[in-house]
């Protein structure tokens, strides 16, 4: 028998919604939601495929809010009309309305246009070819068997006020179909909560197991906070999803043994992450990623994903021919069992210049797709002495915890939480701290990756934080009020 490729593809945006106003500040869950994630489920369900879709629970909670009429101050700014927009609005649209990977701007001679000379956009009807290309060019797969959207597409410049709001009204309907679409596929697996660094939550010093230079100037350990984000998670993804998963990809693939046995309490039956962490482990034998490897102490299993062949789709098949780079993934699978190949569920495919159509196509048509739980009895098991501590990015947490920002970052967390322990943890709290362990937050500090929006980002996490103070009755600490990056001390 031909090898079967366990697929798990994880679904996930941050928390965007600002505390205050409940609004999402970005637009990313809705613009993924008109691709990635109708396109993904539909594809796989139209071949007869299985993958795992892997969904983080807070964005659940951002797909409902939508669903149930909720927007978003893009969207909002979308609809106005291009003769309304005040100055400030225009300054707006100039500054943040070219967006996406480049790949999608490819499509239209107007929307390249509009960005080589986005700061002189004056016109009313450049503003609403702006207006909207910022959202057409987001259609997927599915969305463009809309023959509305085709005829957008083919127009390419000139349309009408009328023809951008029928536009918001299509990529709505296609955003509210999102959970029920998750429903029908019914492969889930779950990431805690908010996307936290797990092993980072049970006890920051732990990052030191697998970065030892790491300066000591970070003082946050509170496991039972990495428990709360993985129970509630499941239980989450349970209500919303109508099945309780019985997998996890913890988020970035952080894993420690203390993680593994949080998960095993939790009652998961498997966790997923890098090939990296395994070939850092104690165990018994060689590290074959077509095992399913059992962590000491637990009843847990956990799949490692090929690195190489899970980044050859996320970061390498874009600039191939879809069915090509489909063969070739499909011929690098040899032999026979179950290989897990795992990533992103969502960005490779704004890359995709079809928005990896051909491509998932002629992997799901294959008849070589399943999904974790499907494969998981079929590979043999291995076993593990000792987790080793780490991501799937080089096995270690530089990206979330090595620079000075990242720390200070920590700190500023460390000391709400602290002041949450010693109010005696009012539940009312909780939401807001939750919120500000998420991992995104980190990941935009340092000098690892850079965007456009890393100001919001930073403004965000401010904002979860200075949220969890009021609900302590505290005031938030002056610092708050200044961007986490200016703090550099170590």
């Amino acid at each position: 028998m031909r090898a079967k490729i366990a697929l798990l593809l994880h679904m996930h945006q941050p928390d965007y919604r600002d505390p205050t106003t409940g609004e999402p500040i970005m637009p990313w869950v809705r613009l993924h939601a008109v691709r990635g994630y109708t396109d993904a489920p539909t594809l796989a369900m139209e071949a007869g495929a299985r993958a795992t879709l892997n969904v983080v629970p807070t964005l659940l909670d951002q797909l409902e809010r939508y669903a149930a009429g909720g927007t978003d101050a893009w969207a909002r700014l979308s609809k106005v009309p291009a003769e309304d927009l005040s100055e400030a609005e225009r300054a707006f649209i100039r500054a943040r309305f070219v967006h996406g990977h480049p790949t999608m701007r490819q499509v239209s001679d107007r929307y390249r246009q509009l960005e080589a000379s986005v700061g002189s956009l004056y016109t009313p009807q450049d503003l609403r070819d702006l207006q909207v290309w910022s959202n057409l060019a987001w259609m997927g797969v599915v969305a463009r068997r809309d023959p509305f959207v085709r005829g957008l597409l083919r127009q390419d410049r000139g349309y009408s006020h009328a023809q951008l709001l029928e536009l918001m009204n299509v990529q709505e309907a296609i955003v509210a179909g999102v959970l029920p679409l998750w429903r029908k596929h019914g492969r889930i697996s779950v990431t805690p909560y908010n996307h936290p660094i797990l092993p980072l939550l049970v006890d920051f010093r732990h990052a030191h197991r697998c970065m030892p230079q790491l300066p000591d100037t970070v003082r946050f350990a509170f496991p039972d906070d990495a428990r709360r984000q993985i129970t509630e998670g499941i239980d989450r993804a349970a209500a919303v999803l109508g099945a309780r998963p019985r997998g996890m990809w913890p988020s970035e693939g952080s894993v420690s043994p203390e993680v593994a046995r949080l998960a095993a309490q939790a009652g998961l039956q498997w966790l997923a992450t890098d090939q990296g962490v395994l070939e850092r482990s104690d165990r018994d034998g060689p590290p074959d990623l077509r095992r399913a490897w059992r962590v000491e102490d637990t009843e847990l299993l956990m799949v490692f994903r090929d690195r190489g062949l899970s980044d050859r789709i996320g970061f390498q098949y874009a600039t191939w021919d879809g069915e090509a780079a489909a063969q070739d993934l499909l011929r690098s699978v040899t032999g026979d069992g179950v290989l897990p190949i795992i990533l992103d569920g969502e960005n490779p495919w704004e890359s995709f210049p079809d928005a990896g159509q051909s491509f998932l196509r002629a992997l799901y048509a294959s008849g070589r797709v399943c999904d974790i739980d499907e494969g998981l009895p079929h590979m043999p098991t291995g076993h593990i002495r000792r987790l080793h501590t780490g991501s799937w990015i080089n096995a270690d947490f530089q990206i979330w915890a090595g620079d000075p920002m990242d720390r200070a970052g920590w700190r500023q967390l460390a000391a709400l939480r602290e002041a949450y322990e010693a109010a005696g943890r009012p539940e009312a709290a909780w939401p807001a701290i939750r919120a500000a362990e998420g991992s995104d937050w980190f990941w935009w500090y340092g000098p690892e990756h850079h965007s456009d929006m890393r100001d919001l980002f930073d403004l965000l996490f401010r904002h979860h934080l200075a949220a969890g103070w009021a609900a302590l009755g505290a005031p938030a600490p002056a610092s708050l009020s200044r961007p986490i990056w200016e703090d550099t001390r170590g």
